[in-house]
C-alpha cells in the first residue's frame, strides 16, 4: 500500500512539476476572461487599447504557421495590468485563433528567488514566450521596446 501511495504522489508531483519553479511559486493556468475581470482597470486598459488597423492586418500575414504563446502574468503586477490587456486586443483583432495559455503568478515569497518560472527563467512579469514548431522563437520581457504589436511583429518575422 506504501508503495502504491508513493507512485501516486510522484506521478501527481511530475503533472505538477512544469508550473513549479525550485523553491518558487507556482504558476496557475487562467483565461483571458478571468483576467479581464480582474477589476475595472484591466478592462479598461482593454477597451480603450486600439492597435493600428494597418500593423493588424501587416501582423496577421506574417504569422505563418504552428505559433503558440504562452503568457506569464502576475494580477498583482502593475506591468501586467498595462501590457496583458493591449496583448489580448491584439489577438482579438487577429482573430486568426493563434493558441494562447495564459499563467498566473504570484509574488515571489522571498528576493532569494530569481524566477517566478524556474524551468523558463521567467524572471520578471509579464513575460510574453513565442513558440513556433514547439521551439522558442522570442520573448517579450516586462514592457516592449518599442510597442506591443511592433515586438510581436518583430519576433514572428525571426
Amino acid at each position: 500500500m506504501k508503495r502504491i501511495l508513493f507512485w501516486a504522489v510522484a506521478a501527481g508531483a511530475a503533472l505538477l512539476f512544469p508550473l513549479v519553479s525550485a523553491g518558487g511559486p507556482t504558476a496557475e493556468e487562467i483565461t483571458k476572461e478571468k483576467i479581464l475581470a480582474t477589476g475595472q482597470e484591466w478592462q479598461e486598459k482593454h477597451d480603450k487599447y486600439e492597435p493600428e488597423a494597418d500593423i493588424v492586418d501587416a501582423l496577421k500575414t506574417k504569422l505563418g504557421s504552428n505559433l503558440k504563446i504562452d503568457v506569464y502574468l502576475g494580477l498583482w503586477c502593475p506591468d501586467s495590468r498595462n501590457n496583458v490587456p493591449p496583448f489580448i486586443k491584439i489577438l482579438d483583432r487577429l482573430g486568426t485563433g493563434v493558441p494562447v495559455r495564459y499563467f498566473n503568478v504570484p509574488r515571489k515569497a522571498s528576493k532569494d528567488i530569481k524566477y517566478y518560472v524556474e524551468e523558463l527563467k521567467v524572471e520578471r512579469v509579464p513575460t510574453f514566450i513565442f513558440y513556433r514548431d514547439a521551439k522558442e522563437i522570442g520573448r517579450i520581457i516586462e514592457n516592449p521596446k518599442m510597442g506591443l504589436i511592433e515586438d510581436f511583429m518583430e519576433i514572428v518575422l525571426k
